[in-house]
This record gives structure tokens, C-alpha cells and sequence, in this order.
């Protein structure tokens, strides 16, 4: 086959390929750059420390810190969850939930739930979930969280505030005042 005949023969799967690529990138480059903000959110029903299904809690009762982290690099916002533990807010107007992302990892869900249990024991009060699915990502569209600690503000109305992916302990201590403050005004609320 000669080149020009085997362009059009690829000519229709190439303009598919084409549209595909310009149709999702934009999509996930949103999701990358905090253009969730503004985005209704609804709960999603994943497993708790005890394998047992349950929607994520507070929604629409609570603001909400939502940290969805892979395992991986689960250190990567520990500065961040530090300062915002330091400012004491109300639990009855604030929860800090994390979310284990189960699917990106290595490490046995079996192992992520003991130390989840332990975590919970550590700081009473505190809700960790597994997602060993990727359900909460699906449900938001928000694209690739593979290496990532995904931090996310919702606000008592539902509403996303915030949404950053976090790969570096640099790029969390740049976002938390961000964080901190937006947290802030929406308690205020």
C-alpha cells in the first residue's frame, strides 16, 4: 500500500483519535486546575475502616475537608492537615474526612483498612473511607489521581470550594492558607 492510500485508509481513525483526544483533554486539564469549584457534590457510598459500605458522611450538613490520597504518597499533606487541626474548628460546623484512594496503589486494601482502624483509634472523631474503585473520582470527574493527595472543600450548600491535586509537600504548603482560609469563610457562613 502506498503512503497517500494507507492515510485515507487511517484517515477516519485518525480524526476519531483527533476528536477523542481534544474532546477529554480539556476535561481532565479542568479537573487538574480546580474547575471543579462551583460543582455540585453528592455523596458517594464507599467502605469504611470495617469494610462495611457507607455514603460519605456530613454532606450538606457540614463543611467538609475532603482529602482523597493515594496511599502512595500519603505523607504529602500531613503539614496542611496539621495547620488546619491547629485552628480548632466547631465539629458540629466542620469534619475533616479522608479518603483512602485503594485503587492506585500496591499496598493490599486488607493493610489499608488496619491502619485506617489505627488511625481512627489515634484521633477520636476522625472518619477515614477507602475508595477501592475509584468511585469518587468517576462521580466528579476528576481525572487521574494516581501519586496525588486531592484536596477538596464542600461547603454546607454542597457545593465544591476548593479542588487541587497535590503531588509535592512544597505544592501542599503553598496551598494552606488558601485552604485555611477558605475553610474559614465558609464556617462563617
Amino acid at each position: 500500500m502506498k503512503t497517500a492510500q494507507r492515510i485515507r485508509h487511517f484517515s477516519p481513525f485518525l480524526t476519531l483519535l483527533i476528536a477523542l483526544v481534544l474532546g477529554i483533554l480539556p476535561v481532565c486539564l479542568k479537573a487538574q486546575t480546580g474547575e471543579m469549584t462551583g460543582k455540585n457534590f453528592q455523596s458517594v457510598t464507599l467502605t469504611d475502616a470495617n469494610n462495611q459500605p457507607k455514603a460519605i458522611p456530613f454532606v450538606g450538613e457540614k463543611v467538609l475537608l475532603i482529602q482523597y490520597t493515594d496511599p502512595d504518597v500519603k505523607d504529602v499533606n500531613d503539614k496542611l492537615s496539621d495547620a488546619v487541626k491547629a485552628r480548632k474548628f466547631d465539629s458540629n460546623l466542620y469534619q475533616g474526612i479522608g479518603i483512602a484512594n485503594c485503587k492506585d496503589t500496591w499496598i493490599p486494601n486488607a493493610g489499608i483498612r488496619m491502619k485506617a482502624r489505627q488511625k481512627e483509634k489515634q484521633f477520636p472523631g476522625s472518619v477515614i473511607m477507602l475508595d477501592e474503585n475509584h468511585l469518587l473520582p468517576t462521580s466528579l470527574g476528576m481525572g487521574d489521581c494516581d501519586g496525588k493527595g486531592v484536596l477538596i472543600i464542600v461547603g454546607k450548600d454542597k457545593v465544591i470550594r476548593f479542588f487541587r491535586k497535590i503531588a509535592t509537600e512544597a505544592e501542599s504548603q503553598s496551598a494552606t492558607q488558601e485552604v485555611i482560609s477558605i475553610l474559614e469563610a465558609e464556617i462563617k457562613k
